[in-house]
């Protein structure tokens, strides 16, 4: 059973990393205040990066993550950015896991990229990060920056903590989900698969 309790531990602390938007369940999480303040700077950098396909860029986004991953710790072979454009990156990421482990790696996927935006549509800039009344607001706080950002938390927090999992554990941020003609995922099986 200890691989079940591996992942379920990771599920946990990346749940965990996200910036409540309910106020309610913000005040059960008791994650550190360092961490608090962690993931909201995480979240609001992604959040206030623009990755829509036709003039954003999701490799700003993906350097941006990486750079936090290697300034932890993060071998540079361990998390590349890499993709089918120069505006459409993705981050790679390995936790390496136990040496000599035979298990399977796992793969945690998501996507940077999201839809386009028109300022008129939205009752706040929608690149950038606001709090109002226990609710985040900004392009991407629900699909799916939280995610991004509890991801790369998750791996941060982890590292820091010297954990070691019994397994490799790869870290997909993809361009291209949201319509776009290129795929994000171009390159990043041959990376994430070994």
């Amino acid at each position: 059973m200890p691989s079940i309790f591996s992942i379920r531990a990771i599920a946990t602390l990346i749940v965990l990393s996200v910036p409540s938007t309910l106020s309610a369940w913000s005040q059960q999480v008791a994650l550190p205040a360092p961490d608090r303040v962690l993931a909201r700077d995480v979240f609001r950098q992604l959040i206030e990066t623009n990755t829509s396909h036709s003039v954003g860029s999701t490799t700003v986004a993906a350097d941006a993550m990486r750079k936090r991953l290697l300034d932890v710790g993060f071998p540079v072979g361990d998390v590349v950015v890499i993709g089918p454009e120069a505006r459409h990156g993705n981050l790679v990421a390995r936790y390496r896991g136990a040496p000599g482990s035979t298990k399977k790696p796992v793969l945690i996927i998501a996507h940077l990229d999201v839809v386009e935006a028109k300022r008129e549509d939205w009752t706040t800039d929608p690149f950038q990060f606001v709090e109002k009344d226990g609710y985040f607001y900004g392009h991407g706080t629900q699909d799916m920056k939280d995610s991004d950002a509890a991801s790369v938390v998750s791996f941060i927090r982890l590292k820091r903590e010297g954990f070691v999992p019994d397994r490799d554990i790869n870290l997909a941020l993809t361009a291209g989900e949201e319509g776009a003609k290129t795929t994000g995922w171009s390159g990043c099986s041959r990376i994430t698969v070994t």
